[in-house]
C-alpha cells in the first residue's frame, strides 16, 4: 500500500445524467484501512448504490483480515510468526505480484522490508534492509506454499491498498450491475468505473491541507490512480523527519519526491507509484513509458517531469474566476400585417452539439416554442420542466442582453474550450432564423458575432472580466 499524499476527488463529470434519471450517490467513512474510505455511484436509485457500497465495504473488511500488516490476527501477520506456510489465494496473489514487481524495478519495490520499518536509526535500517534483500523467499504456485526466512518480514503495503481496492471495485459491480459509474477512493489511491469520465485532483506535494488547489487535475475512466511519496506518513530517523519510503537497494530514505501514477488498476497504480518514488527520476519515467496503459508525473522541488501521454489525460481548466459571457442580439422591426413577437431560445453547446445549458426561453406558449424546431429537436423535448418554468413573453422588438456564468445545467462551471452560442427566433404565422456563434473560452478575453438574417437581427458574443 503506497503513501499517499491527500488526492483531491472531484465528482463533477462532463457527462450528462441519462434519461434513467441516474443519480450520484456518495458514501464515507473513516477508519478503513487505517484511513479514509470514499465511494459515489452513479446509480438509478439509492438502494443500487447501496448493494454497491455494502459489497465493495465488505470485501474491503474481508481482505483486511488477510492482508493487514497491523492486526495480529490478520493472516499475513500468522506468516510472518512462522517459517514456512500454505496461504489463501489472496495473500499468494499479493506476495506474488510483490516478488514480480521487485524484479520489474530492479529491486526499487519490495515488500520484504517489515524489520527495516520497524526500527529508527539509519544503521539499523540499512542492516536490515540488506539481510531482507539477500534472502531467498520460496513461492510455490502449485501449493500456495511460502517459505519465509528469518531475515524477511513481509509488508505489503506498497500495492496491497491497489489489490483491495480491484477486489472491492469487482464486488460492487457484481452487486450492481445496472449502476452507470463507480468511483472507489482509498485514502488517495483510486479506481474509477462506468460509462462517465471523473475528474480527479493529484495533490500539490507542498500543500497538504485537505482543501488546497490540486498539482493537476486528470480524466479517469475505467482506469485506476495512485500518489506516493512524503507527507503525512513521514517517520523519524536519527531524530530527522523523513520520507517513510526506503529504497530497497541502499536502506536510505527516499528522495523528497512524489510520484502519481495512471494505470488500467489499482494494484499497477500503487506498485509503480512506489517504485518510481523511489527509483533515479529518468530510471523511473522509462519505465512507465515502457509499460503498457501507464502514465505517470512526477513531483519534486517544485517540478514536474511527465510521461509522453500525461497531459493528454488531463483534464481542461475551469474558466477564470469572474469571467462570463454576454450575448447581445436584436430582434428587427418586420413590416407585416398582425406581426406578432417572435419566440426566441439562446442555449449553449459544445462543438458536438451536445447540450449545456438553456440560457434563455422567452415565449408563452409552449406549442410555439416547439416552433423553434433545433432547440426543440436537440434540448427541448427532453427537457419539458425548462419550458413550463421558463416561459415569458418576449419584449417588444429592439436589442436584448443575456448573460451567461459559464455553468452547466447543474450549476457546475465548465471547463476551458470550445462551445457554440445557439440563438433562435420563431414567429406565429411568419419566419424562422437560427444563428450557431462559436467562441472560445480561455484564459484571455474573446468576441464573436452573427450577421443578422429574416427574424434574428445580428447577434455579438463577448467574453471576458465582468464589469
Amino acid at each position: 500500500m503506497s503513501s499517499l499524499i491527500a488526492v483531491s476527488t472531484l465528482l463533477a463529470s462532463v457527462a450528462a445524467p441519462s434519461e434513467a434519471a441516474a443519480q450520484t450517490w456518495s458514501f464515507h467513512l473513516d477508519h478503513v484501512l487505517g484511513t479514509s474510505f470514499d465511494m459515489a455511484v452513479e446509480a438509478g436509485s439509492r438502494a443500487e448504490a447501496g448493494f454497491a457500497f455494502a459489497a465493495a465495504t465488505g470485501e474491503i473488511s474481508r481482505l483486511d483480515r488477510v492482508l493487514s500488516g497491523w492486526r495480529a490476527d490478520s493472516e499475513l501477520s500468522a506468516l510472518n510468526r512462522v517459517a514456512e506456510r500454505t496461504v489463501s489465494p489472496d495473500l499468494f496473489a499479493v506476495l506474488s505480484a510483490c516478488e514480480t514487481w521487485r524484479t520489474r524495478t530492479g529491486g526499487a519495490f519490495s515488500a520484504r522490508l517489515g524489520e527495516a520499518e520497524a526500527v529508527s536509526t539509519s544503521a539499523q535500517i540499512c542492516a536490515a534492509v540488506a539481510r531482507a534483500e539477500a534472502a531467498d523467499v520460496g513461492l510455490d504456485k502449485a501449493t500456495r506454499t511460502v517459505a519465509r526466512p528469518d531475515d524477511v518480514r513481509f509488508a505489503v503495503d506498497g500495492l496491497a491498498k491497489g489489490y483491495v481496492i480491484d477486489a472491492a471495485m469487482g464486488a460492487a459491480r457484481r452487486a450492481a450491475p445496472c449502476a452507470k459509474a463507480m468511483m472507489i477512493d482509498i485514502g488517495g489511491d483510486i479506481a474509477c468505473y462506468g460509462d462517465r469520465d471523473w475528474r480527479v485532483g493529484v495533490s500539490d506535494p507542498d500543500q497538504l491541507a485537505d482543501n488546497a488547489a490540486p498539482a493537476a487535475v486528470i480524466r479517469v475512466s475505467n482506469r485506476a490512480l495512485a500518489v506516493s511519496g512524503p507527507g503525512m506518513r513521514d517517520r523519524t530517523i536519527d531524530g530527522q523527519a523523513q520520507s517513510h519510503l526506503l529504497d530497497p537497494k541502499t536502506g536510505r530514505s527516499a528522495p523528497r519526491r512524489q510520484a502519481a501514477v495512471l494505470a488500467a488498476d489499482a494494484m499497477t497504480a500503487d506498485a509503480l507509484s512506489t517504485a518510481l518514488a523511489v527509483m533515479p527520476r529518468a530510471q523511473g519515467l522509462a519505465l512507465a513509458e515502457a509499460t503498457p496503459g501507464i502514465e505517470a508525473m512526477l513531483i519534486e522541488d517544485g517540478q514536474a517531469w511527465k510521461t509522453s501521454g500525461w497531459n493528454a489525460c488531463q483534464a481542461a481548466a475551469p474558466l477564470p474566476a469572474g469571467f462570463q459571457v454576454e450575448v447581445s442580439y436584436t430582434v428587427p422591426k418586420i413590416e407585416a400585417a398582425n406581426y406578432k413577437k417572435p419566440f426566441v431560445i439562446v442555449w449553449v453547446t459544445d462543438l458536438e452539439k451536445n447540450p449545456i445549458k438553456t440560457l434563455l426561453v422567452s415565449g408563452l406558449k409552449q406549442d410555439w416554442q416547439e416552433d423553434n424546431y433545433v432547440w426543440w429537436r436537440r434540448v427541448g423535448r427532453k427537457q419539458a420542466g425548462i419550458v413550463e418554468a421558463m416561459g415569458k413573453p418576449t419584449r417588444a422588438p429592439g436589442k436584448y442582453s443575456i448573460g451567461w456564468d459559464g455553468t452547466d445545467a447543474d450549476g457546475k462551471r465548465v471547463a476551458q474550450g470550445k462551445y457554440l452560442i445557439n440563438v433562435e427566433a420563431a414567429r406565429e404565422h411568419g419566419g424562422h432564423a437560427y444563428q450557431s456563434i462559436e467562441v472560445t473560452l480561455g484564459a484571455a478575453p474573446a468576441n464573436a458575432a452573427a450577421a443578422g438574417k429574416d427574424e434574428l437581427g445580428a447577434t455579438q458574443v463577448r467574453y471576458g472580466k465582468t464589469k
